[in-house]
């Protein structure tokens, strides 16, 4: 502290002698960016804001930037862009348009030094006072899409495991297995009816996801109404995430199957379990498999499409180009597909179904919660 009063001392006898330094340009910029009731923003207004007025008073302008306002966003991106700067953290300040100061610590024992900096670059000769980014409309979008593609393989890859974990899609998978097992089918029609049944579920799904991101961008007034399916799909997350952590609660507490809310239907359930059984052993094992794993995929779809459209809307939102766009939905269907993948390959050498069913039964209040977590998760990135 007895360094900075010294440097202070200094630059105010310098701006004196100079002109002054309290006219608005000559004076620091600083610009906060914050959220209502984040606790690190109310620690920086309670220590750290006060001791800059009493060393800088009249020195500094301090303009503040709610980050739940619509344009505080990309003027933040561009700051970061500006910078360098890839984190923003939950409170962040700029110093004259160039210097950018992320979290509490990095402001507590920074933002002073970086002050005094800036009111000693107005002493050199030729100085010309920074300016803030200037942003057109379009440019403030770009900006913000930019980001958003920045997450989309996070999403992509958290969504495309999490779904090939839901309840739903191991539960049509471990039926299938049973039927094989009752068939009695030799290792090899086995192998050759599981591969089967897992591509075409690749490829089903992969359709599926293909279909609604060609439907909404074929879509005349594309832009309104994906933004309103947006917001609708994601105020449906919210009840979707708070039934997941109910069915994660209730089933803990009493482990019964028909506690859970958030499944498939019984009458799809039974369609399914009848299509499967139909289609094993009576079309040979690739075509059987395929045609199980096609109508299986697409009745268990209105169970596991809880978590595909979200991410299918993201995608959209996100702005990417067509290939990556494809090469995105690519790699959430091989993650789809992974965890069937796995439990079909323990199957195969030797693993017995009641395993694979109480291994189910026992993580099912797990997958629950990441699916809660999930769902809550789309929700903030669809409605933001």
């Amino acid at each position: 502290m007895g360094s900075v009063r010294q440097w202070v001392g200094v630059v105010c006898l310098t701006a004196v002698v100079a002109c002054g330094a309290t006219n608005g340009e000559e004076r620091v910029r600083l610009d906060l960016f914050y959220s209502p009731g984040c606790a690190e923003c109310e620690r920086l207004k309670r220590e750290v804001l006060p001791e800059l007025d009493v060393l800088f008073e009249g020195y500094y302008e301090l303009v503040k930037h709610d980050m739940t306002q619509v344009e505080s966003v990309p003027l933040l991106l561009a700051y970061q862009t500006r910078s360098g700067q890839e984190l923003s953290g939950r409170v962040s300040m700029v110093v004259d348009h160039s210097v950018f100061l992320a979290n509490f610590e990095v402001l507590a024992t920074g933002l002073c030094d970086r002050v005094t900096e800036a009111l000693l670059r107005r002493e050199t000769p030729g100085w010309v006072a920074p300016q803030p980014p200037q942003l057109t409309s379009a440019q403030a979008r770009n900006l913000v899409e930019a980001r958003g593609r920045d997450l989309t393989m996070p999403v992509v890859i958290v969504g495309g495991l999490t779904d090939g974990f839901n309840p739903c899609a191991t539960a049509t998978l471990i039926f299938f297995l049973s039927v094989l097992a009752a068939a009695r089918a030799s290792s090899r029609t086995r192998l050759l009816t599981g591969f089967a049944f897992i591509a075409a579920s690749y490829v089903v799904y992969f359709g599926l996801g293909l279909g609604f991101l060609v439907f909404f961008r074929r879509l005349p007034h594309m832009e309104a109404i994906r933004r309103a399916f947006e917001i609708v799909l994601g105020l449906c997350m919210v009840p979707l995430a708070a039934l997941s952590f109910r069915d994660a609660y209730r089933f803990r507490r009493t482990r019964r199957a028909e506690d859970v809310t958030l499944q498939i239907p019984g009458r799809i359930k039974r369609a399914i379990h009848a299509f499967t059984s139909d289609r094993i052993g009576s079309c040979g094992p690739v075509l059987g498999g395929a045609l199980a794993g096609a109508g299986v995929t697409l009745l268990e779809s209105v169970c596991t499409g809880q978590g595909y459209a979200p991410v299918l809307a993201y995608l959209l939102k996100a702005g990417n180009s067509q290939p990556r766009t494809l090469a995105l939905l690519a790699v959430y269907n091989l993650l789809f597909v992974l965890p069937l993948a796995a439990v079909f390959c323990c199957f195969h050498r030797g693993l017995q179904i009641q395993v694979l069913i109480a291994w189910s039964r026992r993580n099912l209040a797990f997958v629950k919660v990441l699916l809660g977590l999930f769902f809550a998760a789309m929700a903030a990135l669809l409605l933001v």
